[in-house]
């Protein structure tokens, strides 16, 4: 991400979220993220980690920095088309927030955000009906 594209996303980020709900980390390095707190509804907070080393060209991994676990007792760390995840790294659930077809560099780090603080609504309706995520959120291709 170039500077431009880094200031553009801080100016969006300052007007839609308060200032401790994110930080950017390792910027000017290799491996650049974001780290975002998350509240949900029932006033949960999960920590989401972005990863930006070729953002905004590619979709960038979206993660919640743990293991979430679906109301069956299984780790959601597997590429799952009904819960709309991904394979997980470092012991993290991660969330398929964009399909390929879909992904163009214009997508703003906060639209990640909304779509991953949605999922987390999602899961924590599947974890109160055990319905699966595709209940709710359609497939985008």
């Amino acid at each position: 991400m170039d500077n431009e594209r880094y200031q553009a996303e801080q100016m969006v980020l300052r007007a839609k979220l308060p200032a401790n709900a994110y930080r950017f980390m390792d910027m000017g390095t290799a491996h650049p993220y974001i780290l975002m707190a998350a509240r949900t509804n029932k006033g949960n907070v999960y920590t989401l980690r972005i990863e930006l080393s070729q953002f905004p060209t590619y979709i960038p991994k979206a993660f919640v920095t743990k293991m979430l676990y679906a109301k069956d007792g299984h780790a959601l760390d597997d590429p799952s088309s009904s819960m709309h995840t991904l394979s997980s790294e470092k012991g993290w659930t991660r969330i398929c927030h964009y399909g390929s077809a879909s992904w163009n560099p214009y997508v703003s780090i906060y639209k990640i955000y909304v779509k991953c603080r949605l999922w987390l609504e999602m899961y924590e309706l599947h974890l109160k009906t055990g319905k699966h995520i595709d209940y709710y959120l359609k497939h985008q291709a």
